[in-house]
């Protein structure tokens, strides 16, 4: 971001002059500082919360409060701007904003005045205050605060007011991605121009609040020199993404899915990820699993068409899937649109031989979960690197276009583990799914998705009600049955996690975190929809 804007001043001075001055290139990022500012007055307006308390430092953050307090004093609001650094440390666009604030009549509030009389530092804000604009160092500041900053942010942290931070609480380390030591707390943060990952992550999340994006007019040429090829997708694309459903087709023209999952110890993350796939629209769903399970599911749900797979004759193996099943689902995978594969069919060593036999005579787009990838994730046993992944070669192999729905432990006894920040997870994630030809969908909170061609998707959720067992059984049936609908590998990881995630957030509205179950989310994913 700060590269952009670097570059954005410099070709929109450019516009208006061939040889442009330090001076027109100023203007211009005064210009784009003025777009933010307003941004962020109407949004403070809009909370319809005054007398306003505003933090301002001396670089273009503070200047960005500073036009927020200039159009705030124009328009009859009260608030107080409280500055960390004396009038002379402003420069460049801060101190256009700044004359231009002094001269519709504003004045600052030197912080330093309060700290220095005893108690008054800590309960000043109590004093008629309703609101705080955080407007002190944004994405510009790293490493741990200097004291007058960090005295600022434990006063705004203790007066326990709202707080709208403007594009970064004060501090929260842009560079290292954490928040060191002392930082504020937002509840809510504009983010100017673009989303920026931090807001989404553990380490930022709860230091950002909610997020909100104010776009801004940077030029179309200079975003792309900037462009990472990461995007923030939410539920308002979800219209845009359905697969369009053939009013005058039978049911296999609404996609049939089918789905290998379960065994005698986990025969609900079967019933799950099958009725999942029901409520997603998939026209015919037909769940494989061992009979010893069936007669359960069966009492369970009334529409799948069962393929029921015999016991073996080894106690040690009934229950369970087993090579021996392997030609019967290959005659029924020839039917289906889109394959599930993983839930609940536990770790038994048949199994996991069965798996890594099966997936690669098939064709059809395949979801991969659960144990399926820790299947898989035994070849690494006797791997002498995990740079050198076994996992990676065997995935190359596999010819079907697959989804890989790997929660972090499962990623790591995949690929190894993730790295430590969250900021740095897209590049790993787009390096294995460009390695390896397949989709990688990271489930947590945010929610990554990496797709073959370097593009990853970010689904902003943070939903405690959602990390119970059988989640993401949910989630695979609802991505199972999009595949089915001719959706791409990409389109239906994106849109299987946001119906997902949606429907969580009503569960939750509805439930609570602590008593919604996955089977909630399934009966409120028509709401989705």
């Amino acid at each position: 971001m700060r590269n952009l804007d670097a570059a954005s001043k410099a070709y929109l001075a450019k516009k208006t002059t061939s040889e442009p001055s330090e001076k027109d290139v100023i203007q211009s990022g005064y210009t784009l500082m003025q777009e933010a500012g307003l941004a962020l007055y109407k949004f403070v307006q809009s909370k319809a919360l005054a007398p306003i308390a505003i933090f301002i430092g001396s670089g273009n953050n503070g200047g960005d409060g500073l036009v927020l307090a200039k159009l705030l004093l124009q328009a009859g609001i009260q608030s107080t701007v409280f500055s960390l650094a004396p009038e002379s440390k402003f420069k460049n666009e801060a101190k256009l904003a700044l004359d231009d604030f002094l001269q519709a009549g504003g004045s600052l509030f030197d912080f330093k005045k309060i700290t220095e009389e005893p108690k008054q530092a800590s309960f000043f804000l109590h004093d008629g205050f309703k609101l705080v604009v955080d407007c002190m160092l944004g994405n510009g500041a790293k490493g741990e605060l200097r004291t007058e900053f960090a005295t600022a942010v434990e006063v705004i942290n203790e007066s326990e007011l709202p707080v709208i931070a403007a594009d970064a609480p004060t501090g929260y380390d842009s560079s290292a991605h954490i928040c060191n030591g002392t930082c504020a707390h937002a509840n809510e943060t504009m983010l100017f121009g673009f989303p920026r990952l931090d807001a989404y992550t553990k380490e930022g999340g709860p230091a950002f609040g909610n997020a909100v994006v104010a776009p801004l007019n940077y030029p179309d040429k200079v975003v792309q020199q900037f462009d990472e090829k990461i995007y923030l997708v939410t539920e308002e694309a979800i219209p845009q993404l359905l697969p369009k459903r053939d009013e005058w087709g039978d049911k296999r023209n609404q996609g049939t899915a089918f789905i290998i999952a379960g065994s005698k110890d986990m025969p609900g993350a079967a019933a799950l990820c099958t009725e999942a796939a029901l409520r997603g629209g998939a026209g015919l769903v037909t769940l494989a699993t061992t009979e010893a399970i069936t007669p359960i599911i069966q009492a369970k749900l009334s529409e799948p068409v069962f393929c029921s797979l015999e016991n073996c004759a080894s106690s040690e193996n009934r229950g369970t899937l087993q090579s021996q099943h392997i030609p019967t689902l290959l005659k029924r995978a020839k039917y289906a649109s889109a394959i599930a594969i993983g839930p609940g069919l536990s770790t038994n060593a048949g199994t996991v031989q069965a798996v890594l036999d099966f997936l690669p005579q098939l064709s059809a787009a395949t979801v991969i979960d659960a144990d399926a990838l820790n299947a898989i994730a035994t070849l690494n046993e006797n791997a002498t690197a995990i740079s050198n992944c076994a996992t990676i070669q065997y995935l190359c192999n596999l010819q079907s276009p697959a989804i890989l729905t790997p929660h972090v432990r499962e990623f790591a006894r995949l690929f190894g583990d993730l790295p430590t920040n969250c900021c740095e997870i897209p590049s790993r994630l787009r390096e294995i799914a460009q390695s390896t030809d397949k989709v990688i969908l990271l489930k947590g909170a945010p929610t990554y998705i990496a797709s073959p061609d370097g593009k990853v998707y970010i689904i902003p959720v943070a939903n405690s009600g959602m990390a119970k067992g059988g989640s993401g059984d949910v989630l695979s049936g609802i991505i199972v049955a999009l595949l089915a609908q001719g959706l791409t590998a990409t389109e239906a990881a994106v849109l299987g996690a946001l119906l997902h995630q949606k429907a969580g957030r009503i569960t939750r509205e509805e439930l609570g975190a602590f008593s919604m179950l996955p089977s909630d989310i399934i009966k409120n994913l028509h709401k989705a929809f």
